[in-house]
């Protein structure tokens, strides 16, 4: 299945200034180095059509056990070239560097440094609008903290105030957006005080039933908490995209690949 579709969300939130009011985002994630069309030009002209002040990537662009990743190198080429494009290490990047074609990553990380696209590794980035702005963090959650079928007895919880250590400095009195590739952490990106958690990493469950939602998560437990959707917890939202790619075991089933659009609205406006 890879006809694309656009899922649609407006944001709420006090802490938007005014000049933010109307500001679209575009997030997409788990590429996996899937092509829609020559060049993925299909998924290009999706995202043109949105026309987006600033592109989000949650993780996983690439695949760590699949060596074409020119891909995914020149999506991110063409689109920042257009856009401001902010990206963030999945565990896909990760793995890549400890599987059989690590020397071929090797390179393809070297050559992300010579795009305008940026990486944000444990990073916060401001997005400035006249007199005010809004911030992106980028959060790694590191490799050994995903879980995969045969780690039944390994603890992936965070370790207590793991973003407060690995973030830089949040001031809760500004509109905070968190790049996050797992959903699973929810709770502690809620007490960290993300304002808009943007996740991936589950690809919708890749197999949906209808009433039930999402039947896999990627660590091969049933019925994943956070699949697919918009989640709120206290003053937390928390996107969860199935983003673009697929699995090699398993081939989506009522499960679009998707790009997600998020028009900022400030309450004060």
């Amino acid at each position: 299945m890879s006809k694309l579709e656009v899922v649609n969300y407006i944001i709420e939130n006090k802490k938007i200034p005014q000049e933010f009011n109307d500001y679209v985002i575009v997030q997409i994630s788990d590429l996996h180095n899937k092509s829609f069309g020559k060049n993925n030009i299909n998924l290009i002209n999706k995202i043109d059509q949105i026309s987006p002040q600033v592109v989000l990537i949650t993780g996983d662009i690439i695949d760590g056990e699949n060596k074409n990743f020119q891909v995914s190198l020149d999506l991110l080429k063409d689109l920042s070239t257009k856009y401001k494009v902010y990206h963030i290490t999945g565990n896909h990047e990760q793995k890549a560097l400890v599987k059989r074609y690590k020397k071929l990553y090797e390179e393809y990380f070297k050559k992300l440094h010579d795009l305008s696209a940026i990486h944000l590794d444990n990073e916060k980035v401001q997005i400035k609008k006249g007199n005010s702005h809004i911030n992106i963090y980028g959060l790694t959650i590191p490799f050994e903290y995903y879980k995969y079928l045969f780690d039944k007895d390994k603890s992936t919880d965070l370790e207590e105030n793991f973003l407060q250590k690995n973030l830089p400095f949040i001031n809760k009195n500004e509109y905070n957006i968190l790049l996050a590739h797992t959903p699973f952490y929810f709770d502690d990106y809620e007490k960290w005080g993300g304002d808009l958690i943007l996740a991936g990493h589950v690809h919708g469950g890749i197999i949906r039933l209808p009433i039930v939602g999402g039947l896999l998560s990627p660590n091969r437990k049933f019925f994943p908490k956070y699949d697919l959707g918009k989640y709120d917890k206290n003053d937390s939202t928390m996107i969860v995209t199935k983003g673009l790619g697929g699995s090699k075991v398993l081939f989506r089933i009522n499960c679009k690949p998707e790009i997600v659009k998020i028009t900022l609205k400030s309450k004060n406006y």
